[in-house]
């Protein structure tokens, strides 16, 4: 066993859950341990986003950096897309596994104690870390200041129930205002529910899009319009990478956003954030000890199907969704309820 105490954190999954871990390693850090990170998950070059961090000696997208290294302890992660890392000492060393009680349900613990709490066991004398973190470049924006809002219409073509649709609508009312992610984020064509008579004549053929899907579409129930910004929004949609993305949101003053990884980088960053949230569970993922964060949401019994993945609601899927209820839980959240809530959290007016 190496004589220095030293970690190595195996991450997969996608950016949000990443930066989830953040707390768990600068506990580590706090406690002694050197601290190695490999990131392996769906987010290309969010990496860049942990360099620089005072809290990690190392980081890499791919493992060659590590092989020849030593570790005490080796935590693999959620959803690692690679093998595990046979650094010099793989078969000595201790390995831990932050997801051990996931399967308990998410009322349990949020994902960022899944990882704290593993650093609790391995430095019991240090104190609990709950903020999450990460860096940002050194780039300047002339037209971002402290009373623009951050617009995050994130998730991409997965997880398409998470997206909030009125982003377009709602910017058309806020004075100072700016857009940032991709473009499948503002892509909402897989948007669609079909009805009962339809499933139960194409069956699993409308689960992906072929001749089938294409023709069912036009009898299902569509929420997929889309998603425009008048002109004075200052649109960033496919302009910037992930580290000039965490910039213009730490000069800008608030953030309205999905359940994705870019608003998770918000909460990092320590920007008063109002996440826009349905089918997802406030407690994994926004927790009530995030004191950045405060949550727009309705409250209908089914909510969130997160927590009840039985229901067959909560799944990736780009072809369809799987709600009952129309997706009510998104749709009837009105851009006013949102500027309302807003308005008054922030204690300011930020209407047109």
């Amino acid at each position: 066993m190496p004589n220095q105490k030293t970690v190595l954190v195996h991450l997969g999954s996608g950016m949000g859950n990443m930066l989830m871990a953040t707390p768990m390693m600068e506990m580590l850090s706090q406690g002694g341990y050197k601290v190695d990170l490999c990131l392996q998950g769906e987010t290309p070059k969010v990496d860049s986003l942990f360099k620089r961090c005072p809290h990690i000696r190392t980081v890499a997208a791919e493992q060659t950096p590590f092989l020849n290294q030593q570790y005490n302890i080796y935590i693999y992660g959620f959803e690692v897309t690679g093998e595990p890392i046979h650094f010099k000492n793989f078969d000595n060393a201790i390995v831990l596994h932050p997801m051990w009680d996931y399967s308990k349900g998410c009322g349990l613990h949020s994902e960022i104690e899944l990882y704290s709490n593993l650093a609790k066991f391995i430095v019991p004398e240090v104190g609990v870390v709950t903020q999450t973190s990460c860096v940002a470049s050194e780039r300047i924006f002339d037209d971002i200041t402290e009373d623009t809002c951050v617009l995050i219409p994130g998730g991409g073509m997965q997880m398409i129930i998470r997206k909030w649709a009125k982003y377009g609508e709602l910017a058309q009312q806020i004075k100072n205002v700016a857009v940032v992610g991709l473009p499948a984020d503002l892509d909402h064509s897989n948007r669609i529910i079909f009805p009962d008579w339809c499933k139960k004549i194409f069956g699993n053929t409308l689960n992906y899009q072929g001749k089938a899907w294409h023709f069912a579409r036009y009898f299902a129930e569509r929420h997929d319009d889309e998603m425009t910004f008048p002109g004075h929004v200052k649109n960033y949609i496919g302009k910037l990478s992930l580290e000039d993305t965490a910039a213009l949101i730490k000069q800008a003053g608030y953030v309205i956003g999905n359940d994705c990884g870019v608003t998770h980088m918000a909460v990092a960053l320590g920007k008063p954030v109002f996440p826009i949230l349905g089918p997802t569970s406030r407690r994994k993922v926004f927790p009530g000890f995030l004191k950045n964060v405060s949550i727009i949401s309705e409250n209908f019994d089914c909510q969130p199907c997160q927590e009840n993945t039985k229901s067959g609601v909560w799944r990736e899927d780009k072809s369809q969704c799987f709600c009952p209820y129309s997706i009510r839980c998104m749709e009837d959240i009105s851009v006013d309820k949102v500027l309302n809530h807003v308005t008054e959290k922030l204690k300011r007016d930020i209407r047109l």
